[in-house]
């Protein structure tokens, strides 16, 4: 899985952001619903680009903690990006990464994340140093929730107050699933 060029689904091509993406981005990211429970602001032009250029997948590997990834969803049909999945080794000892993902509202309720994610989760957790992932999902955002049940994710447990975000203290479930229960 290092320096991954795109991964493939059914209508979906998974690939590292690139500049041109921009105008694509910017529709989802400047969104005040879309981000209402991702960490970040709402961005301008200028964010999306630095954002972009922030992520560096041409050195991906799952090594070191913090090694990531960023991915674009974009539509095979159109060539338009219409969300991202993020995720990141967090534990090199324990073997764990994180995932999130963030989808453009007119895409919402089409299976687009799951089969994003869902892609995803295979190619972690065929990784050598990765055996558990997990989704950290604010408590106000049960359809998140919902998604990760379907890719067969289960709450572990409810984190009050654990994350400061936008101003306000947030409760965050966590959802996990292991190599050998998404194997099964």
């Amino acid at each position: 899985m290092s320096n991954p060029e795109s991964f493939e689904t059914d209508r979906l091509r998974l690939r590292s952001l690139r500049e041109a993406d921009v105008d694509d981005l910017l529709e989802y990211h400047g969104d005040p619903e879309v981000i209402r429970y991702i960490p970040w602001t709402r961005r301008s032009r200028d964010d999306v680009s630095e954002a972009i250029r922030s992520h560096d997948n041409a050195a991906f590997s799952f090594v070191a903690e913090g090694d990531g990834l960023v991915l674009g969803w974009e539509l095979k049909a159109t060539g338009r990006v219409i969300g991202q999945s993020n995720t990141a080794l967090v534990s090199l000892v324990n073997q764990t990464a994180d995932i999130g993902w963030v989808t453009h509202r007119n895409f919402w309720r089409q299976g687009f994340a799951f089969e994003a994610t869902s892609r995803l989760l295979s190619l972690l957790l065929t990784q050598s140093t990765v055996q558990r992932v997990v989704a950290n999902i604010d408590t106000q955002n049960p359809e998140s929730a919902r998604l990760a049940e379907k890719l067969g994710m289960r709450k572990e447990g409810e984190f009050r107050k654990t994350a400061f975000t936008k101003g306000e203290w947030r409760n965050m479930w966590v959802c996990a699933i292991l190599r050998e229960e998404f194997a099964a």
